[in-house]
């Protein structure tokens, strides 16, 4: 049996004790492409793990050592069933997690972003669903994993909501999407380019050429083409990244209702079951990462000034 087969059964097996995996499949799957386009079809070494893991290059320590632990339980399975693979030992790679700084979209970053589609991309299908994903990522601040999730029947067009599939967390929620996001999303169902590639009608949203699904590395990859385009450059250490088009929306939820005067508690609840954070102390760091939104809170906490009232 060939990795390939080996990984069929080994998720089936993982699967059936409750685990998705749907990470999993996506990460592995790409190890096994990548061995056997090296002729390796059968094994692999702990150095061939960590190639492949560091293969990233412009991705963070963390990033390469969360693919090496995907892959590490793969190859305990593969040892276990009395194949030439290697146990990989933990702390190969840095495990440090660090926060990167926020790049906060302005609305003229989005609207360039969106104007760059047409340019960037000469299929009118990947132009109409690079703009639809930005856009949704933009309003909503879903992940972009939740994103190609999607499903047509996870779209509630009558009440205006859609079903994110829980990814981090086990739990699925509804998220309620403006009106005019609605609109986008049935404009883009309905396009003759994406019912040229056959799709399942009760499958992925956002479709390929064959009328699967997309992986979340192409739209990344996507992405960066759309930021140079767009012309958008680094702010200090912030630089423009696909993720913080959640960081944006979280922000400007946030915002409105320091201007409107809402009560902020309630609407930082709201967002955390929105955004699908495990931990409230989650959406504070997405906000206390963001000076505007600071100010903005500041400026609540300032008393009353009677003279400006003119009393």
């Amino acid at each position: 049996m060939t990795l390939r087969d080996e990984l069929d059964s080994y998720l089936s097996t993982r699967r059936s004790l409750g685990y998705k995996l749907t990470t999993s499949e996506y990460l592995l799957g790409q190890f096994c492409d990548w061995l056997a386009a090296r002729g390796q079809l059968e094994t692999f070494t702990i150095e061939d793990a960590v190639a492949w893991a560091r293969e990233p290059v412009h991705a963070q320590p963390v990033w390469w050592s969360q693919r090496l632990t995907v892959l590490r339980p793969f190859a305990a399975y593969l040892n276990a069933c009395g194949r030439e693979v290697p146990v990989i030992p933990r702390a190969l790679l840095p495990r440090v997690t660090t926060r990167a700084t926020p790049f906060i979209y302005t609305q003229a970053d989005l609207d360039a972003l969106l104007g760059a589609c047409p340019a960037v991309f000469e299929n009118v299908r990947v132009a109409a669903t690079m703009r639809a994903i930005v856009g949704l990522l933009a309003a909503t601040g879903i992940r972009i994993g939740e994103a190609v999730a999607l499903t047509v029947p996870d779209l509630d067009t009558d009440n205006d909501v859609i079903l994110v599939r829980g990814s981090k967390t086990p739990l699925d929620r509804l998220v309620p999407i403006d009106p005019t996001t609605t609109a986008v999303l049935v404009d883009y169902l309905g396009m003759p380019e994406r019912a040229a590639t056959r799709p399942d009608p009760r499958g992925p949203i956002f479709v390929t050429y064959k009328g699967t699904g997309f992986g979340i590395e192409m739209i990344e990859q996507y992405f960066r083409r759309l930021t140079r385009a767009a012309g958008l450059e680094p702010r200090g250490r912030a630089r423009p990244r696909l993720h913080d088009l959640r960081h944006t929306a979280a922000t400007a939820h946030m915002a409105a209702a320091y201007r409107d005067r809402r009560d902020p508690q309630r609407t930082l609840s709201l967002l955390a079951t929105w955004l699908g954070h495990a931990h409230v102390a989650d959406t504070y760091w997405y906000l206390s990462a963001t000076p505007q939104l600071m100010a903005l809170a500041a400026e609540r906490l300032e008393p009353p000034n009677p003279a400006a009232d003119g009393r």
